[in-house]
């Protein structure tokens, strides 16, 4: 019988609730959420990265009849969000599937909803730009993309104060689960380069915590 590979991430899986809850509290499910009201017309979406799949339950309690492809790279993570999702209405209109997202098989304009909270934090600049191309490329047209992240606010002592906060996150991150990326690199012009445009916008933390829509023209 063929053994799934344990990945970094899956020694975090049993400890991401608390450690996230007394990090911040509940705000990176508010960032996760700030915009689930926007989504009743989608279809079919790609969530990644979700991790214990807290956005994943919220997402399919909301619209049970969407149809969802959960995707993450950790086997430990997705267990958790399966079991999570699992008895909620509309759970078997969801397929879990652990894979990269650097590598995973993505159909061709499958999806009107992409969906990616603090993922694309996790790649360094040019993993970055390659995994925008290829969620960019699963996007039908008139796709809506849900990005909710940390980010640099503006003004001298805020941006100080979230560079110092970031560098000791990607610090832990790097030493506990290998993590690649060294710094925090706004994804917008890439997306704005994919044909996306911002259309909802909303922070936390004086702009530290940011959940954007953006959209792609039909």
């Amino acid at each position: 019988m063929a053994v799934t590979p344990r990945h970094p991430f899956d020694p975090l899986a049993a400890h991401y609730w608390w450690l996230e809850a007394v990090t911040f509290g509940p705000l990176l499910q508010w960032c996760r959420t700030a915009h689930l009201g926007w989504l009743a017309d989608r279809r079919q979406a790609l969530v990644v990265g979700d991790g214990d799949g807290r956005f994943l339950a919220a997402l399919v309690r909301a619209y049970p009849g969407l149809a969802v492809d959960a995707l993450d790279v950790s086997p430990g993570m997705t267990a958790r969000s399966r079991r999570r999702v699992c008895r909620l209405p509309g759970a078997g209109r969801v397929r879990f599937v652990v894979a990269d997202i650097r590598t995973a098989p993505l159909p061709a304009g499958g999806y009107d909803l992409i969906v990616t909270h603090f993922l694309l934090d996790c790649f360094p600049a040019d993993e970055l730009a390659a995994v925008v191309a290829r969620l960019a490329a699963a996007a039908r047209p008139g796709a809506r993309w849900l990005v909710g992240d940390f980010a640099v606010p503006p003004g001298r002592w805020r941006g100080r104060a979230a560079r110092l906060a970031l560098a000791g996150m990607y610090a832990v991150f790097r030493a506990v689960a290998g993590l690649r990326a060294a710094e925090l690199i706004d994804p917008a012009p890439l997306l704005a380069g994919r044909g996306f445009v911002p259309t909802a916008d909303a922070t936390r933390l004086g702009g530290f915590l940011r959940s954007r829509v953006w959209d792609r023209a039909e």
